[in-house]
This record gives C-alpha cells, sequence and structure tokens, in this order.
C-alpha cells in the first residue's frame, strides 16, 4: 500500500493527459490529510474563466458573516443587466427580483454570468481581489465583468492551478468562512451542473465539490473530492487546446488517476 504522494505516477497521469489535450495542461494537487502537494505546470499563469467565481462565492459570504451584506437581500433583474455566456437569467422576465443567495447558487451552479456580474457590482471588484490575496491566491486577478467586452487584453480575468487548489484547500480547512458559511459555500458546490470534467470517472457515490470554467480553446476544473477518509483538493487548467472535448477528457483521465492513487494512499 502507497504512503504518500508517488510523484513519477503522478507525472506519468499528467503526461498522458497533456497528450490527449494537445494544450497547455495544468494541475495542483492537495492532500487534504497530509498537506503534502504536488503539482503539474500549476504556477503557469491564464485566463480564469468562470473559476475565477469561486473567490466571488466565499467574497459574498464572508461580508454575509461580517454583516456587511445580507443573503436575503433582492436585486431586480435589469434588461442593462443581462450579459449572455452561460446561465439562465438571460431567458428570465425583467423585473424578476433574485436575493444575493439566489445570485451566488445560479452563478456556481449553472455559471451564470449575469448573476456573477450582479454579485461583482455588489460587492465592489477591488474587495474581491482583496480577498484572492488574503485567501493566498497571489496570480489571480479579476479584471473584468464576464461578457463585458471579452477581447479587452487590458483588463483580463487570471489564475492558476496553484491559487485556485489553494483556494479550495482553505475554505475545507474552515480558514475562510465559519463553520456555517463553509458548509453553505460548499455545499453549493456539490450541486455544480456541469459533470463533464473531474467527476465525470469517479464512482458516483464520491462527493465533488467544484466549478468549471470555459472559454475559447480553454477548460478548467476545480475541485474538493470530499473521501471520507482521504479528502483533496484537485485543479485542472488548460489553455490553447485544440479540440475542447478532448480536454474535457485530459481532465476526466488526470482527475481518475489521482483518485486511484488517493485510495490506496496511507499517511
Amino acid at each position: 500500500m502507497a504512503t504518500g504522494l508517488e510523484r513519477s505516477r503522478l507525472d506519468e497521469a499528467a503526461r498522458a493527459s497533456e497528450a490527449l489535450c494537445t494544450g497547455t495542461f495544468t494541475a495542483w494537487l492537495i492532500d487534504l490529510q497530509s498537506g503534502e502537494e504536488w503539482d503539474h505546470l500549476g504556477t503557469t499563469r491564464g485566463a480564469a474563466a468562470s473559476v475565477i467565481k469561486i473567490p466571488i462565492l466565499i467574497e459574498l459570504y464572508a461580508r454575509a458573516e461580517a454583516g456587511d451584506v445580507d443573503l436575503d437581500e433582492t436585486v431586480r433583474l435589469r434588461e442593462e443587466d443581462v450579459v449572455g455566456g452561460a446561465g439562465v437569467l438571460f431567458e428570465l422576465h425583467r423585473g424578476l427580483e433574485l436575493t444575493l443567495r439566489d445570485l451566488g447558487v445560479l452563478m456556481t451552479v449553472v455559471s451564470d454570468n449575469t448573476a456573477s456580474n450582479l454579485l461583482i457590482d455588489r460587492l465592489g471588484m477591488g474587495a474581491i481581489n482583496e480577498r484572492m490575496k488574503k485567501i493566498g491566491m497571489a496570480d489571480s486577478v479579476l479584471g473584468r465583468k464576464f461578457m463585458i467586452d471579452p477581447d479587452a487584453l487590458h483588463a483580463m480575468n487570471f489564475t492558476t492551478a496553484k491559487d485556485m487548489a489553494i483556494c479550495l484547500a482553505r475554505l475545507h480547512r474552515g480558514e475562510l468562512l465559519s463553520s456555517k458559511g463553509t458548509e453553505e459555500v460548499v455545499g453549493i458546490l456539490k450541486r455544480q451542473q456541469y459533470r463533464e470534467k473531474i467527476p465525470l470517472l469517479l464512482p458516483e457515490t464520491v462527493p465533488v465539490a467544484h466549478k468549471t470554467g470555459e472559454i475559447s480553446n480553454t477548460r478548467h476544473d476545480t475541485a474538493l473530492v470530499l473521501l471520507d477518509d482521504h479528502p483533496y483538493a484537485l485543479a485542472c487548467l488548460t489553455w490553447g487546446v485544440a479540440d475542447v472535448l478532448a480536454a474535457d477528457r485530459a481532465i476526466a483521465e488526470l482527475s481518475r488517476s489521482v483518485y486511484d492513487h488517493m485510495t490506496a494512499v496511507r499517511v
């Protein structure tokens, strides 16, 4: 039975996924039992896509716990707020009232871009960036709202696999929110509806709290895989991929390799 992370096996699995991905493939793994870490090009920085919505959700709940916002506060959907891309709010009637909690759920489980932008407006982009610094996400930045001037190179959203894994690990450890807030945020992440990456090849009984991200030639997934006896955080980010479905499969294959390894590891 393996003890500790066997890096050569994980390296081999990452190389196989990188070949399948046909683009830049990065990963960062944190064993939440031992604290041991492994990565494959995990400090490579690139477009964050929707995985950066995780720290926005954490900022929402942290501010609610501080008494700065009320999760039951309502926001009215206006025509000028509506953007396309992922989500459902653009299909619904203008004038609809949603709570901040509703917006957080929609931002996460269906990656709704309109909900995300409404939360950015309410919380403040500067505050979200400051939260990421406090978390330890040193190479992450929220530079613009979603689906707003997506070709603007002067204001982009960036992150790394390392930053995303650190964020999820600290969330799991209860270092970012109260126990109640942690439970609620992790519960929202468990309800993620896009499951074609990290959860795809795992047993259906394994709880996965995660957030995906997709833009052109970019496919990401960042997850807490909540094994009862050996939970871990895994972030897989890809850029410049020629075949996005192959990139999804590459993430799923690495995820399965990590799962097989972690279920064999004993510390």
